[in-house]
């Protein structure tokens, strides 16, 4: 499953149309058709976040709908970890990971 496919999945589940997710998440229309048009962008973090947040599940439980193909067992737990992380703390994260992934080492 995609992210394109899981979003679809959880509008369907609340009944939702591409519209009315724009609306809940503050997201610009076209932003949101732009995921199912033939452009397939894929959704950035915020957007996931903002989805997330609009819907009232975490970032876990959005993408446990991701299949395997998609993110493996350590990006899975990884982003389980992440959102245990509290908010204050996050950006340290990343700068932490920026940090490592530079590493040449």
């Amino acid at each position: 499953m995609t992210v394109q496919e899981r979003i679809s999945e959880l509008m369907k589940k609340k009944g939702w149309s591409k519209y009315k997710l724009a609306q809940e998440t503050g997201l610009y229309q076209t932003t949101v058709y732009d995921w199912f048009n033939d452009k397939h962008y894929t959704p950035d973090r915020n957007s996931i976040e903002l989805i997330c947040s609009a819907m009232n599940i975490s970032l876990t439980e959005f993408y446990s709908g991701i299949d395997e193909g998609e993110l493996n067992g350590e990006q899975t737990y990884l982003l389980q970890l992440f959102a245990k992380v509290p908010e204050s703390k996050k950006q340290l994260v990343f700068e932490l990971l920026r940090s490592l992934s530079e590493d040449k080492k």
